[in-house]
């Protein structure tokens, strides 16, 4: 008697699993079951299943750290995967397929092609040393012929799905000063709702300053995932993880909190834990704030390893500018030159302030951006716990803030020296 298939179906909703289990069971597979991440890998290392079927949103280790798990280990490598899941969004699918899936199926799908795409994975060559196919059910022989199993690591659909536009790349912005006090919490704040202005798409904005958050204050908003996550070995911060950790402030903005407590600064030292968080934000969404504070300690560097703009923000105020200067120098000898950006926050007194010519030629950069004091609109942004940009879309802050954000997703042409 022949051998048949065994398949490992994972996904935390059990009407999911019996209703997968049972249309699979019907077509001769032997079916075992797994309800999240860790009991996964360990019905893996069991079983050694022919084929899992993955759902993505799970409890304590979601669907992609799962394959990137059994990727990276020889024993399982080989093993074909389905990711099942309810995103249909092409990025979704193409971060699955960069983990090491072989194929993709959307929720809710047709009986007739989970069992098609099950059955076109087995019948690839890889799978040729297994046994033979369990014999399909009359009315499945006379059907036309399924389509022709896709190259390996691409997904099968009816339907082609356009790839991401190369004409619309991720933005990852990091924004830091050399010192407290220069506004770096209110530009980001600002540039955050400047980013979910313009594009459709969500975005995040995350406060990467353990020890001196103060967003949870200033937007209304409860919660300290950044420091929750910082606390995690990183082969637990994964994207369901990170995902769990931000807090919804608008439509379209979320916000990772750093918390409020000063004894959290030891975590400024978590580089590994920082670098991991930043790797996943960048995937959750197109466009990404990082309020990353003042100086440069250890999860700051790693964190700007990420990111594909770097803003400065510099005050006119002579007694600064050395330390301004000493942070770019810092930042240039990080290979970062190309994504330096600077911007002058005015937030002294005049009789104190050198203007915008004097600071570039002090600083030897060129300034992109200038943003003079607003104090009334602050005050009223900070009682409205909004920017400043959706107190008053008509303030000079806000037109400056939208032209940031214009030159950061489409910037000009490199200067001629």
């Amino acid at each position: 008697m022949a051998q048949t298939y065994t398949l490992l179906v994972v996904d935390d909703d059990l009407d999911t699993l019996k209703l997968v289990g049972t249309t699979l069971e019907k077509q001769g597979f032997h079916i075992i079951a797994a309800k999240d991440g860790q009991e996964a890998l360990d019905r893996v290392a069991e079983t050694k299943p022919d084929l899992i079927l993955l759902d993505v949103m799970m409890p304590k280790m979601d669907g992609y750290e799962v394959t990137r798990r059994l990727r990276a280990n020889p024993d399982t490598a080989g093993i074909p995967i389905i990711l099942f899941t309810a995103k249909a969004q092409v990025d979704d699918k193409v971060a699955g397929l960069d983990a090491g899936a072989d194929d993709y199926l959307t929720k809710p799908t047709h009986p007739a092609e989970l069992v098609a795409r099950v059955r076109n994975i087995l019948k690839r060559p890889v799978t040729s040393m297994l046994p033979p196919l369990p014999p399909e059910p009359a009315a499945r022989q006379a059907a036309p012929a399924a389509p022709a199993a896709p190259s390996h690591r691409e997904p099968a659909s009816p339907t082609p799905e356009p790839a991401p536009s190369a004409a619309a790349p991720r933005t990852v912005l990091g924004v830091l000063a050399a010192k407290g006090g220069q506004g770096v919490s209110t530009l980001c704040i600002n540039l955050a709702a400047g980013f979910a202005e313009r594009f459709r798409s969500g975005t995040i904005l995350a406060e990467l300053t353990p020890g001196h958050g103060d967003l949870n204050i200033r937007l209304g908003l409860n919660g300290e995932g950044l420091v929750e996550l910082l606390r995690r070995s990183t082969r637990d911060i994964y994207r369901s993880a990170v995902e769990g950790a931000l807090t919804e402030h608008r439509s379209n903005q979320r916000v990772l909190l750093a918390g409020i407590r000063p004894s959290d600064i030891t975590l400024a030292q978590a580089g590994e834990q920082m670098a991991a968080i930043v790797s996943e934000l960048k995937q959750i969404s197109d466009h990404v704030v990082l309020d990353l504070g003042v100086g440069l300690p250890t999860s700051s560097q790693r964190a700007l390893e990420h990111c594909t703009h770097i803003l400065v923000v510099a005050e006119p105020d002579p007694n600064s500018v050395e330390q301004t200067r000493a942070l770019l120098h810092d930042l240039d000898g990080m290979r970062l030159q190309g994504k330096l950006q600077v911007v002058m926050v005015h937030r002294v007194r005049n009789d104190l302030a050198v203007n915008a010519a004097e600071l570039q030629k002090q600083l030897g950069r060129e300034l992109e951006g200038v943003f003079t004091p607003a104090p009334e609109l602050a005050h009223q942004a900070t009682r409205q716990q909004q920017s400043m940009l959706e107190t008053d879309e008509q303030s000079y802050t806000a037109q400056q803030t939208l032209k940031l954000v214009s030159l950061i997703t489409e910037p000009k042409p490199a200067r001629r020296r």
